[in-house]
């Protein structure tokens, strides 16, 4: 499943938990922010939301043994 590229809140408001329940069923979660974006950057604290939806991936597919990969540059220091 690939979950690239997920919007910040301000372009779009959804359940993360809910959509990673919903696409539990598949073999790998590919995950990304969008990088290049006037609109996330403007969100204030986009670093931080990308950077705690990449751990929750990284957390829902170890606890049920699934395979992810968190594209580059999603996680970043604050």
């Amino acid at each position: 499943m690939n979950m690239e590229t997920y919007p910040t809140p301000n372009m779009v408001e959804q359940d993360f938990q809910k959509i990673l329940e919903a696409v539990s069923f598949m073999d790998r979660i590919i995950f990304g922010g969008i990088i290049y974006s006037k609109e996330v950057n403007a969100y204030e604290g986009h670093r931080y939301f990308y950077n705690e939806r990449a751990a929750e991936v990284i957390y829902f597919c170890e606890k049920r043994g699934m395979d992810y990969h968190i594209k580059e540059k999603t996680i970043t220091e604050e």
